[in-house]
């Protein structure tokens, strides 16, 4: 049987590639905040959805039967949906496009900083030809220990490995297997220890329970010795700002490159905008496109009229 999928997105040309490859099905889109989204959601068997703009009608469709986000991170659905009932699966957009794109974000931060780009732009602006300094004393991603906390989709990646760096991995549970693109692998109460032995110290967890405010406190002084770059690319919740500053200021890290912030978008205000020795992006170190999300709910859709079980299916009490 034919089913009726509503598009509520303000990605372009997202029906368009859902279209594409669902000729025979019936695919609309709803526009958000209008007089008639709630009734035109509520006629859907299936809707895809940005996480922001399905917030107000989470609990008001008992005819959906699945709800696909277009993001990685839903935290807000999982906040907004705890106390509520609600009669459909609600499945996340994860996939390898997504990986890869963070995986090519680090990698390109890492090199930036390594060959001190910053201040490459800078002698173009001022017209000056310098070649001495450390740009002759830069390390090669080979040199360098990298320690991925959390090893999701994203931070499976190989893409890391294959440039030839040491990387240590860090989950909150033991692995089920080995995986040879790690080199070390800790569990979470051995944080100080991956923050101890990692020139590069990247955050991809989810915001949940467990890892709220993980780096807060002086925790950070453990890359004292190494002198590591933070990148924060999971959510900004890991650390508090003030807590993240006093890491700075105190150098025990000697950089910090932000692409998640706990409040977004990130004050006029913080400190952090002025300080040289930050890199600060407006979340955009994996944004979803949209042939991405079309091939991924495609993917997903099969398995829905099958009667099997779909991937990423949000956990509620885990938060992600």
């Amino acid at each position: 049987m034919a089913q009726s999928i509503a598009i509520l997105s303000v990605i372009p040309r997202l029906s368009y590639h859902l279209r594409m490859k669902l000729p025979n099905s019936t695919i609309f889109d709803v526009l958000p905040d209008k007089c008639d989204t709630l009734s035109k959601l509520q006629d859907a068997d299936i809707v895809v959805t940005d996480c922001n703009l399905f917030l107000p009608y989470t609990d008001k469709l008992p005819s959906v039967k699945w709800v696909q986000t277009t993001w990685a991170g839903i935290e807000s659905l999982i906040s907004n949906l705890r106390d509520k009932k609600i009669n459909y699966t609600l499945t996340r957009f994860s996939d390898k496009s997504l990986a890869l794109a963070m995986s090519e974000y680090i990698i390109a931060h890492i090199f930036n900083f390594e060959r001190n780009q910053r201040q490459q732009y800078q002698n173009q602006e001022n017209k000056e030809w310098i070649t001495d300094g450390n740009i002759s004393d830069y390390k090669l991603i080979s040199d360098l220990s990298v320690g991925i906390l959390g090893l999701g989709n994203i931070g499976k990646t190989k893409k890391i490995k294959m440039f030839g760096a040491t990387v240590w991995g860090m989950t909150r549970t033991p692995l089920k297997e080995s995986l040879n693109y790690i080199d070390e692998h800790r569990t979470i109460e051995h944080l100080p220890e991956v923050l101890t032995n990692c020139d590069y110290i990247i955050n991809v967890l989810p915001s949940t329970p467990s890892t709220l405010g993980l780096l807060n406190g002086n925790i950070l002084e453990n890359c004292k010795n190494r002198g590591s770059i933070f990148i924060n690319i999971g959510r900004g919740t890991i650390i508090k700002e003030t807590d993240l500053l006093n890491a700075l200021e105190q150098q025990w890290i000697l950089g910090a490159i932000l692409d998640v912030f706990a409040e977004e978008p990130l004050s006029g205000k913080s400190k952090l905008w002025s300080l040289p020795q930050v890199t600060i992006t407006p979340h955009i170190s994996g944004v979803s496109r949209a042939r991405d999300i079309a091939d991924y709910f495609v993917q997903n859709y099969q398995r829905y009229i099958k009667g099997e079980k779909l991937l990423n299916i949000a956990n509620l009490e885990e938060g992600y």
